[in-house]
């Protein structure tokens, strides 16, 4: 449950409890009494929003329904059916327990505890709160609010406690419920003449212990007696089961007398759901005030990343509007050495083909000459050279004559200037023979 505030009516004083239950460790942070006077006072001072409230209803409809064996989810509406006929009620609230499923003439049915109220009187009871900007939490019938102490992850119950009878409450008014396994299926409420056990409310008990014998067939082996009602008492009239006191469990944190004290709303702590008593109207609001929160929480954490999303789109824009600026500046400055560039270029226009021709790249020839003086030329002599370029290379003529007595000594000739030829890099020759001198 963790941190809660819990408001307990008990005749003309609300007892409040601000406490924090982490697993069953239940730690008190703030007991106070307020009078019934002044409780819309203390509404309007305390900052808490939620309340858990513990009530006891003045007209109460309690009783064991037997219905037939169904599937788990048809049992409210069922209930609430029977509820209906039993007590003539229109417009109720009500909860249920189921206690067992037995075979009753060859079929299988089940009995069921309610406890049901009519919605005026939840009405009644959590008003108040909500006429001062409160949420009632949840809403828990004082009996089975205080029968939720009896349970086996406080105490470590034996055989004894399988069937009890719990007997709470206040000055004038108490209340006993029988409680078997940890399911309530009795409770009567009685008048009473003081704080303490009187003999008098120890022949209410009896009367309740022969009416759970004869009506319910179970007879209880034990009296617990909670709150104040253990504190002392001097008796002489004779319980029909043992009595004893429910004392502090050891997992709360707090004095014996505190828990005496406030018993009731501390009891709220270990109530289950299945004993909140608001009606769907009220458990609606609460719903969906729950769903505000989140809601909010959750548009609250998008605005967040919205407006990051939003910073850094406009830092990217504010970087761009700066490289926009400069751009334009630099747009300003380049703007006449453009304009000068193109009137000069207009004016270079007519002399661009004789530019580019001087422009255009020649091989060296330099360097091919000073090989070409280097060959082997034998019995020849070269006459001419002519040399022109294409696609980038150098297109060499060379004429010239030999002397030779014979073939042989002209194909050697050949020969002999050829392999010259080969050796100079990046060349290939080729050799014509032509001319009709006897000398060439």
């Amino acid at each position: 449950m963790g941190k809660a505030v819990i408001a307990s009516f008990e005749e003309k004083a609300v007892k409040i409890l601000q406490a924090s239950l982490k697993g069953n460790t239940l730690r008190i942070d703030k007991t106070e009494t307020v009078s019934a006077e002044d409780f819309d006072a203390y509404l309007g001072r305390e900052k808490a929003k939620e309340f858990i409230v513990v009530y006891n209803f003045k007209e109460a409809f309690h009783d064991i329904l037997t219905i037939p064996s169904v599937k788990t989810g048809y049992i409210e509406k069922i209930a609430e059916s029977e509820i209906r006929k039993a007590t003539g009620l229109k417009d109720f609230s009500f909860i249920y327990t189921l206690l067992n499923e037995r075979t009753a003439e060859g079929k299988k049915v089940m009995d069921v505890f309610y406890f049901a109220v009519k919605s005026e009187e939840v009405r009644n009871a959590v008003n108040r709160f909500y006429e001062n900007g409160k949420i009632v939490k949840a809403l828990y019938p004082q009996p089975l609010s205080v029968s939720s102490l009896l349970n086996e992850k406080l105490y470590n119950v034996d055989a004894a406690w399988k069937a009890v009878i719990g007997v709470a409450g206040s000055e004038t008014e108490k209340s006993a419920f029988l409680i078997r396994n940890g399911k309530v299926y009795f409770i009567r409420g009685f008048k009473s003449i003081s704080t303490e056990i009187s003999d008098i409310d120890i022949q209410d008990i009896n009367m309740t212990i022969n009416y759970c014998f004869q009506n319910i067939r179970i007879h209880p082996s034990l009296v617990l007696l909670a709150g104040n009602l253990s504190s002392s008492y001097d008796i002489k009239a004779q319980a029909s089961a043992p009595l004893a006191c429910l004392k502090k469990a050891a997992s709360i944190h707090c004095t014996e007398e505190v828990f005496n004290d406030f018993i009731i709303p501390i009891s709220a702590f270990y109530a289950t759901n299945s004993l909140n008593i608001l009606s769907r109207e009220f458990k609606n609001v609460y719903m969906l005030k729950n769903y505000m929160v989140n809601a909010s929480m959750a548009f609250i954490a998008l605005s967040a990343l919205c407006l990051g999303i939003i910073g850094y789109n406009l830092k990217g824009i504010s970087d761009i509007e700066m490289k926009i600026k400069s751009a334009i500046r630099d747009e300003v400055e380049v703007s006449p050495v453009f304009s000068e560039y193109t009137q000069k270029r207009n004016e270079l226009e007519p002399f661009m083909p004789a530019i580019n021709f001087l422009n255009k790249p020649r091989p060296a020839i330099q360097g091919l000459l000073a090989r070409l003086a280097e060959i082997e030329t034998g019995s020849s002599r070269i006459t001419s050279i002519d040399a022109k370029t294409e696609e980038g290379h150098f297109i060499i003529t060379l004429k010239g004559a030999f002397s030779a007595d014979n073939f042989t000594s002209s194909q050697k000739a050949f020969q002999t200037v050829a392999a010259s030829l080969e050796k100079i890099e990046n060349i290939t020759s080729k050799l014509v023979i032509g001319g009709g001198n006897p000398d060439s």
